[in-house]
């Protein structure tokens, strides 16, 4: 294993001296937590109106049982006619424009006109409230949870809050982990053929399976080093982004237990990724044909996580199946659904898969063809 750990102190070294490859390292996380905070602000005052403003309204016929409901919260204005009330509208300068029928207050019969403009906030609002508040003094002949303090929804804030991180996280952990690998992976293989220095490593003494190893494990550093700092950005983001639903209280709905697992999942699924990546890295003569060598194999990465955003499966044999596996696992943790059978066959796959990719990649550093493109 000293050979091994050679090629990881050179791997190591090389990465740590240009700067190029720890600014890629650095830069997702910083810009994730940026650009998904801005998000959060500007998701968080979209289709908001102030609470001080007052609804413009054209009204006709209004019954006298309603004139008191429409005196909060709107300002009337008189138009000489309708269709002029309807432009204004239209034209943004009034926000609604609504026409009762000739004895509603009697008969509650008719249909209720309300004329608003969609592309406004403020008049979009408006048709929402008005409708809301008809309908609400306007009594059906039943009603449905009308009954004050008593909570109707059952679900507990841990499973809530578990359904609600299950739906993105597995796609989240895939996407970030593989953009971490295709930062480095790439250069470390393909880069070093294009230099000629991988010439210079194939005859050291050093075996094929440990050069291969070697570069594995570094190059899976890298890319969790990578993922951690995306994956930080996205937490740090998250309160921001999701409007307050998520706040630091979710970490304590976790056990270290769960902790474990999360991260045993995210070294095995960083394994294989960047393994596979390193095949394709092989295969390339230059940086740029492995980058496009490697983009499929990234796509189906991702999907993999998309898949898992529909929740765990009760077939455990799914577990068994490499990265989609280990979505599923990822989703159970966050549901507390996981059993430990299933743990273990998601994370055993992806080991298992590694290491024949590892293997598969040692028997192409002994391939002159494959390694000096002859």
């Amino acid at each position: 294993m000293r050979n091994v750990w050679t090629i990881i102190k050179k791997e190591f070294s090389r990465f740590f001296k240009d700067k190029r490859m720890v600014f890629t390292v650095i830069l997702p996380g910083l810009m994730i937590f940026l650009v998904y905070s801005l998000m959060g602000t500007v998701m968080e005052n979209v289709g908001k109106t102030d609470e001080d403003y007052k609804f413009t309204a054209y009204v006709t016929e209004m019954p006298e049982n309603l004139a008191a409901a429409f005196g909060n919260g709107f300002e009337l204005k008189e138009y000489s006619d309708a269709e002029a009330a309807k432009a204004d509208v239209e034209a943004g300068n009034l926000d609604l424009a609504i026409f009762f029928p000739e004895n509603f207050g009697q008969t509650l019969s008719g249909d209720v006109k309300i004329f608003y403009n969609s592309s406004k906030d403020n008049s979009n609002n408006g048709f929402i409230t008005v409708s809301g508040l008809l309908n609400s003094l306007i009594n059906p002949p039943f009603t449905i949870n009308a009954a004050d303090g008593v909570k109707f929804d059952l679900a507990g804030e841990k499973e809530w809050t578990g359904k609600m991180l299950a739906t993105f996280m597995p796609m989240l952990m895939f996407a970030l982990l593989a953009s971490g690998c295709v930062a480095v992976a790439p250069e470390a293989i393909a880069g070093e053929k294009e230099r000629g220095t991988m010439a210079t490593m194939l005859i050291t003494p050093i075996k094929r399976w440990q050069l291969a190893l070697g570069k594995i494990l570094s190059l899976a550093c890298f890319a969790l080093l990578s993922g951690l700092s995306s994956f930080i950005g996205v937490i740090l983001s998250l309160p921001k982004l999701m409007g307050g639903a998520i706040d630091g209280e979710v970490a304590t709905f976790y056990s270290a237990g769960d902790y474990f697992m999360v991260l045993g999942l995210i070294i095995s699924v960083v394994l294989v990724i960047i393994s596979a990546f390193s095949i394709m890295s092989t295969f390339a003569k230059s940086v740029k044909e492995a980058g496009t060598l490697i983009s499929p194999i990234m796509i189906i990465v991702i999907l993999l996580g998309v898949f898992a955003m529909f929740g765990s499966s009760t077939s455990t044999w799914l577990y068994a199946i490499p990265l989609m596996g280990s979505g599923l696992a990822m989703s159970a943790i966050m549901t507390f659904t996981i059993t430990p059978l299933a743990f273990v066959l998601a994370i055993a796959s992806n080991f298992v898969l590694a290491a024949l990719l590892i293997t598969a990649i040692s028997f192409m550093f002994k391939s002159e063809k494959i390694m000096f493109n002859r």
